[in-house]
């Protein structure tokens, strides 16, 4: 037999085994049914921040309405900046470790009003070492964390809504 056969043979096998025991891949699960037209609510995000969270809830199997639908789950969203904290700092070498926190305040609405989750807190933060000797390489730094800190911010987010 042709190795090529052999192998897709081997792939369809451990496909099927693995399809049968209900294996999928992280961060493939959907949205549950009541979440899949929301309308999307947002308060202190920039235009990045909100195309960034409606892409994340797209493609976790949202249908995102017009704030106008009446037929369609509220999704509130808050998102801001906690007070960044000096952790550590040295004179001797020029270095600052500070705590970067972020939080992000949610809660659904159902079509009819009803409270599907009350209002929940999510908070990130990320401990970074700034080189006070470099500013732009340490401001280029807290830039890239602070973009983290929000994507994981939205993820934590898809999880909790996951679970409905």
């Amino acid at each position: 037999m042709n190795t090529a056969v052999i192998r897709l043979v081997i792939v369809l096998l451990i496909t099927a085994v693995l399809a049968a025991c209900g294996f999928r891949l992280a961060g493939t699960a959907s949205l549950p049914q009541e979440l899949s037209s929301i309308t999307l609510l947002t308060v202190g995000f920039d235009k990045q921040q909100q195309d960034s969270l409606r892409l994340q809830l797209t493609r976790a199997g949202a249908e995102l309405k017009n704030p106008d639908d009446p037929g369609a789950v509220k999704l509130t969203v808050s998102l801001k900046a906690l007070p960044d904290r000096r952790v550590v700092s040295s004179a001797r070498d020029g270095k600052t470790v500070e705590r970067l926190s972020r939080s992000l305040d949610f809660s659904v609405r159902a079509a009819d009003g009803e409270m599907l989750v009350p209002a929940r807190t999510l908070v990130q933060q990320n401990d970074i070492v700034l080189d006070d000797d470099n500013l732009l390489a340490s401001s280029k730094e807290k830039a890239s964390v602070l973009e983290d800190l929000q994507q994981d911010l939205f993820e934590q987010l898809i999880r909790q809504l996951k679970r409905i």
